[in-house]
C-alpha cells in the first residue's frame, strides 16, 4: 500500500531555476557597460520615443541595487536580468562616455522607470530632432478623460526646450470595483 501511495503522489517537478547561474550567464554574454546607459530610445520603441533618456551609471547603481532586492518578477529571465543589472553597471568603464544601449531583458527592467529617473533629476534627455540635451523637459498630460471612475485615458507628451516632441504615448486604464460572487 505504501508503495502505491508513493507512486500516486510522486512528483516529477523540474529542478528549481538557478538564478545565480542565469545571472552569471548574463554577465558573461554582455559587453562592458560604459559610464552612461540609455534607458529609453527610439531603438527600443520607435513608436513612442523621438529622443533618448540616458542615466549615468554612478547615479543608477543605488537604484539598481535596491530594485534588485525590492522587486520580483514571475518571468525568470527578467528576474535574472534584475539581479544582474547592479553587478553589470558596477563594472562600468568610467572613462567610456559613449552610450550603452541595453539588451532587451535589461531594457524591460529599466524602461518602466524612465519617468522616475527624469523626476529625480538623474537622467539626461536628448532630442532626436535638434540634439538638445536637458535634465528637464516639459511634461504634459493631454486629452485627460474618464468614463465614470473605472475608465480613464490620457496622452503623455514630453517636449524639449526647442519645442520638439521627445516622447508621446496614449494610456488607458480600466479599474474594476466589483465584488466577486461564486
Amino acid at each position: 500500500m505504501i508503495a502505491l501511495l508513493d507512486w500516486i503522489f510522486r512528483r516529477n517537478d523540474p529542478p528549481p531555476y538557478d538564478y545565480e547561474k542565469a545571472v552569471g550567464k548574463f554577465l558573461l554574454a554582455l559587453p562592458r557597460c560604459s559610464s552612461k546607459v540609455i534607458v529609453a530610445s527610439p531603438k527600443y520603441d520607435s513608436e513612442h520615443y523621438f529622443g533618448e533618456v540616458a542615466v549615468d551609471t554612478v547615479k543608477l547603481i543605488p537604484w539598481a541595487e535596491h530594485h534588485s532586492t525590492a522587486c520580483w518578477s514571475s518571468c525568470k529571465e527578467q528576474q535574472a536580468a534584475r539581479l544582474a543589472l547592479p553587478l553589470w553597471i558596477r563594472g562600468a568603464d568610467p572613462e567610456d562616455v559613449s552610450p550603452t544601449y541595453l539588451l532587451e531583458p535589461f531594457m524591460r527592467v529599466l524602461l518602466p522607470y524612465k519617468l522616475d529617473f527624469v523626476m529625480k533629476g538623474i537622467a539626461e534627455i536628448s532630442c532626436g530632432v535638434c540634439g538638445s540635451v536637458t535634465k528637464d523637459v516639459q511634461r504634459d498630460q493631454l486629452n485627460k478623460r474618464n468614463a465614470g471612475r473605472s475608465w480613464k485615458w490620457w496622452t503623455d507628451k514630453w517636449i524639449c526646450p526647442e519645442g520638439h516632441v521627445i516622447y508621446q504615448e496614449d494610456h488607458e486604464m480600466h479599474i474594476y470595483f466589483g465584488s466577486h460572487k461564486d
